[in-house]
């Protein structure tokens, strides 16, 4: 069936082929970098001759360009035809992975992550996507954003055992190369040929962006204007909670492998420790997805706190596979929960048409927490030759994040 054939069927919404296209698509991007950096870490850091810590910032940069022009990007997608702007950001990534594999030192790597893929974040792995699925939803909304984010996850299983070999058998230049070759070639062509916007609401079948009366239209979808949304709790409360999953993520993903390399795991069983973790993430987004659709919002996100809590102190305390393996499988199935459920709580809170514009703020808003968690473990290691004491600072943050659940103030289920 043609991708117009299956606008119209009366079987298949359109929108559900845009979540699938958008799960392809963080797949091949903002899932492949995320979840195998940390692989890249030593080799690179052996080949550069820079630290730890050194490289830490590199990674980062990307985080804290994202975070500042994102304010910008989310006006653009409130107005511009997403699919568009992510084609031209996937050209973006691909002609990035080709400079990465061709510098010669930290501050190229500064430069290249900077320039390429601290902007081609948003429009790929962030806002992007999930603007086109909650322009296509309503109901099912937090099971649609779910599936979308599986396309991370996804990569976080397969992608560091692949990425471990291709780095022994052809280096990590190479690796990054070939990279670049599966955005140009795989991703431009699959977002020019499904992606699309959505059209006005009319009615649509279950689970679709069916239309809405007066009587039981959302109260939350309007324009929010930015003194009122920077006023509310609600936003605060997001930005603190996404905030530090976001930074905790960040240091565990780069640096966790290193971690068990380290306390002398071999390279192929710690990456397969890291695609334990995220196909536990994996299977938890559906769940969470659901769960937020069903029951309290802060429910949910405190489920996801506390796994993601349980397994940063198991980690803490693992000294073997078997304890890394379980401490990974918890703070898997915790973390799962980090991208469906603020792109969910972002439309609760504030609907969607400002959903581009109020996400871009809280991204910036975030970027103190979240582009912290790298470096930080980055200069504890070169200081002390270990990670204990930053898997410590990040458990704690997980408090923090646990206390701002009651900044979130939103509307019961039933009158969604």
């Amino acid at each position: 069936m043609s991708a117009i054939e299956a606008e119209h069927s009366p079987r298949i919404h359109y929108g559900w082929v845009i979540v699938a296209a958008g799960y392809l698509v963080g797949l091949l991007t903002s899932g492949l970098l995320s979840y195998t950096r940390g692989i890249f870490l030593v080799p690179m850091a052996a080949e550069l001759g820079s630290s730890r810590l050194e490289l830490s910032v590199g990674f980062t940069i990307s985080g804290i360009v994202a975070a500042v022009t994102a304010p910008t990007a989310g006006w653009l997608l409130d107005r511009y035809p997403v699919p568009r702007l992510m084609a031209l950001m996937s050209v973006w990534t691909a002609l990035g992975y080709f400079a990465i594999a061709a510098i010669d030192g930290r501050i190229g790597l500064f430069v290249v992550m900077g320039l390429f893929f601290g902007l081609a974040t948003l429009h790929l792995g962030g806002p992007a996507p999930a603007k086109l699925v909650v322009d296509w939803f309503h109901r099912q909304r937090g099971l649609a954003l779910s599936l979308l984010s599986m396309g991370a996850s996804t990569a976080g299983v397969v992608t560091p055992p692949i990425a471990t070999a291709l780095i022994e058998s052809f280096t990590w230049r190479w690796t990054f190369v070939i990279y670049g070759l599966v955005t140009l070639v795989v991703v431009v062509p699959l977002i020019l040929l499904t992606l699309r916007s959505a059209p006005p609401r009319s009615t649509t079948p279950a689970g679709a962006n069916s239309a809405l009366s007066p009587a039981n239209a959302d109260p939350v979808e309007r324009v929010w204007r930015r003194s009122e949304y920077l006023a509310s709790s609600t936003f605060w409360g997001i930005v603190v909670i996404f905030g530090v999953m976001g930074c905790v993520f960040a240091g565990v993903s780069l640096h966790l492998f290193a971690h068990m390399t380290d306390i002398g795991i071999d390279p192929i069983r710690a990456s397969f420790v890291l695609s334990l973790m995220a196909g536990l993430a994996l299977a938890s987004k559906p769940a969470f997805g659901a769960l937020v659709d069903r029951l309290d919002a802060r429910v949910s996100v405190m489920v996801s706190l506390i796994a993601q809590t349980a397994g940063m102190g198991l980690l803490l305390i693992a000294d073997d596979y078997s304890g890394l393996v379980v401490a990974a499988a918890a703070f898997g199935f915790g973390y799962g929960g980090m991208v469906p459920l603020r792109n969910a709580l972002t439309v609760i809170g504030f609907g969607t048409r400002s959903f581009g514009e109020v996400s871009g703020a809280m991204r910036t808003a975030m970027a103190p927490l979240s582009m912290g968690g790298m470096p930080l473990a980055g200069w504890i290691f070169d200081a002390y030759g270990s990670y204990a004491a930053a898997f410590t600072a990040f458990a704690a943050l997980y408090l923090v994040a646990i206390a701002a659940v009651w900044l979130l103030r939103f509307a019961p289920v039933a009158n969604r």
